[in-house]
């Protein structure tokens, strides 16, 4: 293999600097590639040309894995847009907060409904927001403090869930990312064994009963809960940015009955028939599984009425459509994997940084780069799609843990999509609430800088240790960092704590 020098990391340095300055993930990655085309083809525009048609992102779709994992993921969003049309998921956010009748039954209340929402990021935002503003007015707790507690159990429990969009996409990068090193690994193991070391997801999910049982708050958000208690009349938003459709719980518990019983099946079957469950057995099932279950929601919503068997098959179709960007960044992240590997981007870098940078402090950088990228584009997804191919080969390089710069470059691409002002769950979260987006960020960012601290801890703990458990010392840093915030608080302001 050719030796390219600097030239190595520009596609890489290119898709970093692009998609934090122009905040366009896509034309970020597709500049990169162009780039590393250029590369390999010494500056020929029709040679790259023709590499970008024959060798590009169409090549990628020839991969029996790659196109796999594109059609489960396809399935799964119009599975999810039409339940949430259906007014299914509204049901059960009114059925979990039936109970409710204090500030911390609230806020716990919201938590817990939000995990169980944990097939969708927007959807979760959409539901939670409208049903729980009446009870947070009702209990003068601030809107700010809803849409903080939402957006910190929308994309956060997503990205933790392995047979959901989200770790299907996750698991196509990883899966792509060993390949180009010669190393094959079955995407959905590797993503279980990542799952402890996405720390800041699991840091940003952990947070929120902890301040519910403090009921103490710091920073702007302090500041927003004396204003909501100080307030003798709590504002109601109208009836029409409150409005959210809603129905019968079954519209969603049938058509999950239905998923889940699938996938136990079909697991089941799998397992017996070959002995063991790999990654394309399991994205069959799925995909299988979803798709057996939109049928039956599809002819459940026109049984019971609540939407016409065209319409529901309509609205689902919709959903596939919806996901079409998001399989644009993945052709072109696989595109980008390919081309670096093609470079030496991996081994380049290591050499740059070996004795330079101490190893133990890989994943706290590639978690820091992540949160800088995510926050600037409002993208988790895209984020993860630039590092994950680009952070694999240095672990590797570098002699640090794979799986936990997986974790980094996963928890990076989430700082940002809990916190950037630009983030559709951010928006998302402000809006379902009445909150001001403004002062939804502003109280919101000083949290997730905090967990952002926690995080960046724990992953040079983890490099160190390379034990899972590292959550367990990092979730008591985060209390610890929690407690010294809010005493601060009080002590200078004794009247708001």
């Amino acid at each position: 293999m050719a030796d390219y020098g600097l030239l190595s990391i520009v596609p890489a340095v290119l898709a970093l600097i692009l998609a934090f300055t122009t905040r366009h993930v896509v034309l970020a990655l597709g500049v990169a590639v162009i780039s590393g085309m250029l590369i390999l083809t010494k500056g020929h525009p029709v040679d790259t040309a023709l590499m970008f048609l024959s060798d590009g992102p169409f090549t990628q779709l020839a991969s029996g894995s790659n196109a796999q994992i594109i059609i489960v993921i396809t399935i799964i969003s119009g599975f999810i847009y039409l339940v949430e049309q259906s007014g299914g998921m509204a049901a059960f956010s009114t059925m979990a907060t039936r109970y409710v009748s204090s500030p911390l039954k609230a806020q716990l209340a919201t938590w817990a409904t939000g995990i169980g929402v944990f097939f969708t990021d927007s959807g979760n935002s959409l539901i939670l927001g409208p049903m729980f503003s009446p009870i947070y007015n009702k209990l003068k707790l601030s809107k700010e403090k809803l849409a903080f507690i939402i957006d910190s159990t929308s994309s956060p429990i997503c990205v933790l869930i392995p047979i959901i969009s989200w770790g299907v996409y996750s698991q196509g990068l990883i899966e792509n990312a060993f390949d180009n090193m010669g190393q094959p690994v079955d995407g959905f193991a590797t993503f279980l064994q990542v799952i402890p070391y996405q720390l800041y997801a699991l840091l940003a999910l952990f947070s929120v009963p902890v301040y519910a049982v403090l009921k103490k708050d710091w920073g702007p958000m302090a500041e927003a809960e004396q204003q909501a208690r100080q307030q003798a009349e709590v504002s109601v938003q109208s009836a029409d940015d409150q409005q959210v459709k809603s129905g019968r719980i079954s519209l969603i518990v049938l058509p999950l009955a239905v998923l889940f019983g699938s996938l136990i099946a079909l697991f089941t079957y799998n397992y017996h028939l070959h002995g063991a469950i790999n990654g394309p057995v399991i994205r069959a099932s799925l995909g299988t599984s979803y798709l057996i279950a939109s049928v039956t929601a599809i002819a459940y919503y026109a049984y019971t009425k609540t939407m016409t068997a065209s319409t529901a098959f309509n609205t689902f179709v919709s959903g596939m459509q919806r996901i079409m960007l998001i399989l644009v960044i993945l052709l072109l992240a696989w595109t980008l994997g390919d081309i670096c590997k093609s470079l030496g981007t991996g081994d380049y870098i290591s050499q740059v940084m070996n004795d330079r940078l101490p190893v133990f402090m890989l994943p706290a950088l590639i978690f820091i780069i992540g949160s800088f990228i995510s926050v600037a584009t409002g993208s988790s997804w895209g984020t993860f799609a630039i590092l994950i191919p680009i952070a694999v080969p240095v672990a590797s390089a570098l002699g640090a843990d794979p799986l936990i710069c997986i974790g980094a470059a996963l928890s990076g691409g989430m700082l940002g999509d809990h916190s950037s002002p630009i983030s559709d769950t951010t928006i998302l979260s402000s809006m379902s609430t009445g909150c001001d987006h403004v002062s939804h960020v502003r109280t919101q960012f000083p949290y997730a800088i905090l967990t952002g601290v926690t995080a960046s801890i724990g992953f040079m703990v983890a490099e160190i240790t390379r034990s899972p458990y590292t959550i367990v010392l990092a979730a008591v840093l985060q209390v610890a960092l929690i407690v010294l915030m809010v005493r601060r608080q009080a002590a200078a302001s004794p009247v708001t704590a």
